[in-house]
């Protein structure tokens, strides 16, 4: 009575081309290499014409080449015959999580970024911001470390340069 219909899995549509999922693999891993080289170069190139800092562009330089590597790697899983669903989503919630673990730090990070773009003070200057007074000794991505006139080495997170006003002492001539 009822008809069964059968369909010949051996035509993929693709003009008889079958691939094993171990060579899409390989593909997909030799392509997120080239990717991520290419991807890193453009940045790379982008940067030489941008007043940021080194030590943030080779920063952002490295994070898109690891993002992509990322992205490589669950493409190449999922050739592989892997259901990444539920990893996707696991790495979504864990990264929620992580993130207000890890928000003054991403803050200062971000403000790190700002203070450095601003260019308000630089290494050598003097400054003042709440009661901290001193010479710029380094400017780094999440802190900056004065040196007070008793001699004393202070670090202060970037955060408060954002949301501080900050005082830059007039050098003498």
């Amino acid at each position: 009575m009822s008809k069964v219909i059968q369909r010949d899995s051996s035509n993929t549509g693709d003009c008889g081309h079958r691939y094993q999922p171990s060579s899409l693999v390989i593909i997909a891993l030799t392509a997120t290499y080239i990717t991520a080289r290419i991807v890193s170069r453009i940045t790379a190139r982008i940067f030489e014409k941008t007043p940021f800092p080194k030590e943030i562009e080779k920063w952002i330089v490295r994070v898109s080449k690891y993002v992509v590597y990322i992205i490589g790697i669950f493409v190449a899983i999922s050739f592989s015959g892997f259901d990444l669903t539920s990893v996707i989503v696991g790495l979504g919630a864990f990264s929620i999580a992580i993130s207000f673990a890890m928000s003054t730090v991403i803050q200062n990070f971000v403000s790190g970024i700002l203070v450095q773009a601003d260019k308000a003070f630089k290494v050598g200057d003097e400054i003042k911001i709440q009661i901290y007074e001193g010479k710029v000794v380094k400017i780094s991505i999440r802190t900056t470390i004065i040196e007070t006139k008793e001699g004393d080495i202070v670090s202060i997170p970037n955060s408060l340069f954002i949301t501080n006003p900050v005082v830059r002492k007039k050098t003498k001539v």
